[in-house]
C-alpha cells in the first residue's frame, strides 16, 4: 500500500504548480487523490490471466491513408499578428523563473502592492 496522501503533500504539489489552495481545498483534494489511488491499487489485484485479448482501432488492417507531404505551417506569420504581446518576432511572456517558490522564505511583501502590468511586452523575457 502506498503512503497516504496528506494535505502537506497536496500543498507541496500545488506550490510546484504555482497554485494557491486553502487548507479546506487541500484536505478535500488529499481525500480525492487518496481515493483514486486506492481504486488503482484495487485494479492491480485483478487477475487478468484468462482475459481475452483486446482489439482496438489500431488493429484495423484496412488500407492506410496516403502518405503525402503537406506544407509546413508558418506559426510566426500566422499567430504573431493575432497578439498584442509580441516583440522582435517572438511572443512576450511574464518572467516567472526568477521568482521564489511558494512556501519558500520570502521577503516581507511591500505595504502597497504595485499596480498590475497589463502589457507583458515590457517584461525582460522574450520567447
Amino acid at each position: 500500500m502506498p503512503d497516504p496522501i496528506d494535505t502537506e503533500l497536496i500543498q507541496r504539489i500545488a506550490g510546484l504548480a504555482r497554485l494557491g489552495l486553502s487548507d479546506d481545498e487541500a484536505a478535500r483534494l488529499a481525500a480525492d487523490v487518496g481515493s483514486i489511488l486506492a481504486h488503482f491499487e484495487a485494479l492491480s489485484t485483478v487477475d487478468i490471466e484468462d482475459a481475452p485479448e483486446w482489439h482496438g482501432a489500431l488493429d484495423n488492417e484496412g488500407t492506410p491513408a496516403a502518405d503525402e507531404p503537406l506544407p509546413w505551417p508558418q506559426p510566426r506569420e500566422t499567430l504573431l499578428p493575432l497578439t498584442e504581446h509580441a516583440r522582435e518576432g517572438f511572443f512576450v511572456v511574464p518572467a516567472i523563473l526568477d521568482r521564489p517558490e511558494p512556501g519558500a522564505s520570502e521577503p516581507a511583501p511591500p505595504e502597497a502592492s504595485p499596480p498590475v502590468d497589463p502589457d507583458p511586452a515590457d517584461d525582460e523575457d522574450v520567447f
